[in-house]
Order: structure tokens, then sequence, then C-alpha cells
């Protein structure tokens, strides 16, 4: 089988061009991950200059979204930036999950806050939520182009049945939106001083992020080029946000927070090591197929 896998994956080095392609998205990456460490040292886990007109719960929550993106986010940027300096066809399938992430929590940095002036801190955000899009956009392009084959095995069943599971999870997270839909209750309490926030977050998740795995789960069953980055992207993003989900969670246990919750913290908790599984695993496949063809 490993042999099989090894011939399928093209042994010849990469074009001048793609080289050129490669350093220009690695180098573009790395200013990414400048920025985000910028916008964090300069936010609440820093020196606190940036201004967040938000309330004590959704402060909490996003000193929790910072530290997950200091420690893994961050990291995970710059590893798919030096892999695609130095011509690694896997490189962008990894930078897809992270920039994705990274283009996720900055369209909620931007239209989240009840803002009512301008501030300086919104051009940042802009810019990081624009570059970190247009960075998602490219890795994923050059990732269909450049990513080793992946052989199709027992194993794809099980991967359009996860990704299927993905997709079901985020939806039932939003039943109460359609329950409430018909009562008209109130939406949760930590989102009521800045509701664009939460309507933010179910437009991303139902709008983009369900469709975007069903679409994943197609291009797998048949077998698509793009089934590999799909793939990957896909799990890798699930991990860094239900982990930066359980953070959040976590910061408001520790800081004391009214809307905290201890059962939300267990279930994300759980949901992050399972999501995990795949994503690490897909991770080390796909750098090793890169490298055998290197």
């Amino acid at each position: 089988m490993n042999s099989v896998r090894r011939l399928a994956v093209p042994a010849s080095p990469p074009h001048p061009a793609d080289r050129r392609s490669g350093r220009a998205l690695g180098l573009s990456l790395l200013v990414l991950a400048a920025a985000l460490v910028t916008n964090s040292a300069l936010g609440p886990l820093g020196i606190d200059v940036l201004a967040y007109p938000l309330s004590d719960s959704l402060l909490n929550q996003l000193l929790g979204l910072e530290l997950v993106t200091l420690l893994l986010v961050v990291p995970a940027i710059v590893t798919a930036a030096v892999l695609s300096l130095h011509a690694r066809p896997g490189a962008p399938a990894l930078a897809v999950g992270p920039t994705g992430c990274t283009a996720y929590m900055f369209v909620q940095y931007v239209v989240g806050p009840a803002r009512l002036t301008y501030s300086p801190t919104i051009l940042l955000h802009l810019t990081i939520a624009t570059l970190a899009g247009a960075t998602c956009v490219w890795s994923w392009r050059r990732a269909v182009a450049v990513t080793p084959p992946w052989s199709a095995g027992r194993i794809q069943p099980a991967r359009i049945a996860w990704l299927l599971v993905l997709a079901a999870f985020v939806v039932t997270r939003y039943l109460p939106v359609l329950a409430g839909a018909v009562s008209g209750r109130s939406i949760p309490a930590e989102y009521a001083e800045a509701p664009a926030f939460y309507w933010t977050i179910v437009l991303l998740d139902l709008g983009v992020v369900v469709p975007a795995t069903v679409a994943a789960a197609v291009a797998v069953g048949l077998g698509r080029p793009s089934a590999g980055p799909a793939w990957i992207s896909v799990v890798s993003w699930f991990t860094l946000v239900s982990i930066a989900v359980a953070a959040m969670a976590a910061v408001m246990i520790v800081r004391r927070d009214p809307n905290a919750s201890v059962a939300t913290l267990a279930i994300t908790s759980i949901a992050s090591v399972a999501f995990a599984v795949p994503a690490v695993r897909a991770s080390r496949r796909i750098l090793r197929e890169g490298q055998a063809g290197s």
C-alpha cells in the first residue's frame, strides 16, 4: 500500500514558478502571524490599548480566544509559512485551517462590537480579516493544485461520515435559534449587549461553515482532487475553533463570569480532543506524503 501511494506522488522537483508562488505565500503567512501577535500584544491580553466596547462576558471570551491565537493559531500559521518557503507541497493545505479560523474570528471582531465611533482598532481588525481571508483563499487554490494525491481506501466512508457529523454538530448547536424563531425568546444573555456578535456567528456557522463542511464531504465521496485539502482544512478548522471555544469557557469560569458554564467547558473540551485526532493524523500524513515526493 505504501509503495503504491508513493508511486502516485510526483517525484519531480517543483517548478520555479511554484517555488516563487510558495515563497510569496509563505511571506504573506508570516505577515499575518506578525499581525496576530501585534493585535494580542496591544489588546487586553497585553498592554490593553485597543478599544473593545464589549460586555465583561465577551471580554472574558476574548481573552480565551487570544490565548489560543498565540499558543496554537500563530504557531500553525508560522509552520505552514516555513514549509511553504521551502516549497513543501503540503504547506498550502496546512495553511487553510488556521487562516480560515483567523478570518472567521476577525469578521466577528469587526462586526460584533457595538462601536459608535471610528477607531484605529477597526482598521487593524479590518486589515487582519482581509489578509486572513485572502491568504485562506490563496492557500486553498494552491493546495488543490500542488497537494500530493491521497489514495482512496477503506477509510474514505469514515471521512465522509465524520464530516457529516461535524456539520450536524454545528446545526445542533443552533436548534435554540429555530425554536426561538417560533417562541420569540431572547438571545443568550452574554450577547444581549452586543447582539451583532451573536448574529454574525450564526451567519458564519450556518451560512459558511455547514455548507463548506458538506461540500468537503461531497468532494471526498466523489474522489475529487480537492478531497485531501478539503478534509484537512475542515478538520483542522474545527479543531482550532473548538479549542478556542473551550478556552473561552475556561476563562469565564476562572474569572467567575455569571454566564460561565461548566457543562459548556466539558462539552467543548471533549469535542476538542475528538476533533484533534483526525486533524493531527491528516497533518502528519500530508507532510509525510509531501516529503516522499520532494
